[in-house]
């Protein structure tokens, strides 16, 4: 959004506020709480503030607001005047009806990057793209896109990050990497 008009941002702002309030919250702390979000973001957003968010800040944002991506672009880059809803999403951290398929342990250790990846697969569907290619998914690891539009294309989608997550933890388990951010623990 880096660049857009004033006017854009805070007629976006105001559009956000009012679907803030049809979704039901009237104030923000209650909102941020049950959407996930961070209240100086939902702050900087409904009034217009800024305009450098990244995109997956902007994925984020138009989630929380349930509202699609694309719409908030065609108000802060075109004349449109409206949001549209975006489709109901499962909760962010929440694969659509899954438990894991694996021990609870092995689940517990592959939870960090079940995470990240299902975070990215309800960015994914909040624009609409419900059963996304390994390319969406991965567009910078091309093993994962491949194990995941190959094996992984048999099972549902919830199955799926899952089992990418375990790839991904033995992978880090190989090379010394946690994933917890703590190098060889």
């Amino acid at each position: 959004m880096l660049g857009a008009a004033p006017d854009r941002l805070r007629l976006l702002g105001e559009l956000l506020r009012l679907r803030r309030a049809a979704l039901g919250y009237r104030h923000v702390p209650a909102f941020v709480q049950a959407r996930d979000i961070n209240t100086r973001m939902v702050g900087d957003i409904e009034h217009g503030r800024r305009d450098t968010y990244t995109f997956p800040t902007l994925e984020d944002i138009a989630a929380a607001y349930k509202v699609t991506y694309k719409s908030m672009m065609a108000v802060v880059w075109s004349d449109a005047g409206e949001l549209d809803p975006a489709e109901e999403v499962p909760p962010r951290f929440a694969a659509p009806d899954v438990t894991p398929p694996m021990t609870p342990e092995r689940a517990a250790s592959d939870r960090p990057w079940f995470d990240e990846i299902n975070e990215r697969r309800v960015a994914l569907a909040a624009r609409g793209a419900t059963d996304p290619s390994g390319d969406q998914m991965f567009p910078d690891h091309p093993d994962d896109a491949k194990a995941w539009d190959g094996i992984g294309a048999r099972l549902d989608i919830g199955a799926r990050v899952w089992f990418i997550a375990d790839l991904r933890r033995r992978a880090a388990d190989r090379n010394g990497d946690s994933g917890t951010g703590v190098t060889g623990a």
